[in-house]
C-alpha cells in the first residue's frame, strides 16, 4: 500500500466519522451556565463579597451560610447564618426572609 492510498483511506474515514460526531451530543447548540443559587457555580457565592443597602441584601434562597455582605447605608458588615444575617459582633440583625 502506497502513501497516497493510505491517505485516501484516512480521508474517507474522516468524512464518515465527522458527520456522525456532529450529529451526536458531543457538541451543544445551547450555552450552559451556572445559576447564582448553584453551590457548584464558577465562583461559589460564599466567596463573593457583596455590598449595598440593607434592603438589597441577598434573600435566603440565594444567600449561603458564611456569605459576607457589607451594608453601605449603615456601614455594618454582615455574615449570613442559618438563622439570618448577623453583624460583626454575632448579633442577629435580620431574620431569614
Amino acid at each position: 500500500m502506497d502513501k497516497t492510498e493510505s491517505q485516501k483511506q484516512i480521508d474517507e474515514r474522516i468524512r464518515k466519522l465527522v458527520p456522525e460526531i456532529l450529529k451526536s451530543s458531543a457538541f451543544s447548540d445551547r450555552k450552559l451556565t451556572d445559576t447564582p443559587t448553584d453551590k457548584n457555580s464558577v465562583v461559589p457565592r460564599g466567596y463573593v463579597t457583596n455590598n449595598g443597602t440593607v434592603a438589597n441584601r441577598p434573600v435566603s434562597s440565594v444567600a449561603v451560610v458564611g456569605q459576607p455582605y457589607y451594608a453601605t447605608d449603615t456601614f455594618i458588615p454582615m455574615t449570613y447564618s442559618a438563622e439570618g444575617w448577623r453583624n460583626g459582633a454575632g448579633s442577629l440583625v435580620a431574620l431569614n426572609n
